[in-house]
């Protein structure tokens, strides 16, 4: 079966329509009223037609940069039937996947509450320190066998009730021997081709290891210009967005499993005065001191971006 793809910034709306075909009809964002981020659904495309050098949101330009298309890949809509009443989403990922999926299981109770289908139940399967690498490593298998055998029947799910997958997808090793980061794209030795062959050993490892999964979603990195480390830094981040939306392009689907697009969460600093389709922009204060790990601040952003996203298909609709 093959899907509909297209390099388009995210539909209004989306669907479980099976084949992946997106759905007609649109769906508001829902930011809370309340919301620290600001509430623009969209921005104006900040490069039109041009090749640039410098960082912009995937979601916000037109254009390439550095020859790489700009505008987030979508794959249409994927099939998410639930099981026994139950659609199972489980996040997976380091540090910042485990802090955002907390925050945005917090307010699936508070402020989400009535804007999310009652069958959806989520779980945090998300380890600190333990990035794509690992969990396609099979020495630490562990980490699914965790997830599966302990954190999921904690939750009172089973493990075949697991229909989507919250990837928050990013390398940890981005640096040579001698320390030095990776260079950036175009180079070869880039953590751009790193990145993307490791997004294809996780989708076979996970087909192997959550065969019931349906869809899966994938997040990059946020913005990393505050960070305390080169190896963290920019445009390492907003690169690896770039080589997921390559990547979403040439997989539509791996083992029957949809593979799109989950909240782009990449946006630049504030003082830029540009935000990403979302309308979101990073303050220093939204991160914790490492500069890479998210305070309050940029975990609001995410995870409202994450269900805003989410609430474009009719799985996670009430």
């Amino acid at each position: 079966m093959s899907l509909a793809c297209s390099l388009l910034p995210f539909p209004a709306g989306g669907g479980s329509g099976g084949g992946g075909t997106p759905v007609e009809t649109a769906t508001s964002p829902l930011w809370a009223t309340n919301s620290p981020v600001p509430t623009e659904a969209a921005v104006e495309p900040t490069v039109s037609g041009a090749d640039s050098q410098v960082p912009i949101p995937l979601d916000a330009g037109t254009g390439t940069y550095k020859g790489l298309p700009l505008g987030l890949q979508d794959n249409g809509a994927p099939t998410v039937t639930p099981v026994d009443g139950v659609i199972g989403v489980v996040c997976i990922g380091m540090s910042n996947a485990f802090q955002e999926c907390e925050d945005f299981i917090a307010k699936l109770g508070g402020e989400f509450a009535g804007q999310v289908n009652p069958q959806v139940k989520v779980v945090n399967c998300a380890v600190p320190g333990r990035a794509i690498e690992f969990w396609n490593n099979p020495e630490y298998d562990k980490l699914w066998e965790k997830c599966l055998r302990q954190k999921v029947p904690q939750a009172g799910l089973r493990a075949e009730q697991i229909r989507v997958v919250w990837h928050k997808a990013a390398d940890m090793f981005t640096t040579e021997e001698s320390g030095e980061a990776f260079p950036p794209y175009p180079d070869p030795n880039s953590d751009y081709f790193h990145f993307y062959e490791n997004l294809t050993t996780f989708a076979a490892r996970l087909h192997e290891k959550m065969p019931s999964v349906q869809a899966v979603y994938v997040t990059s990195r946020s913005y990393g210009g505050f960070a305390d480390k080169a190896s963290r830094g920019e445009p390492h981040s907003y690169e690896e967005g770039l080589a997921l939306n390559e990547w979403l392009k040439e997989h539509p689907q791996v083992d029957g499993v949809w593979y799109g697009w989950g909240a782009y969460i990449w946006a630049p600093d504030c003082a830029s005065g540009v935000t990403n389709g979302s309308g979101v922009c990073y303050e220093r204060g939204d991160y914790q001191g490492d500069g890479i790990h998210p305070a309050q601040g940029a975990r609001d952003k995410v995870s409202r971006m994450l269900h805003e996203r989410f609430s474009q298909f009719e799985w996670y609709q009430p």
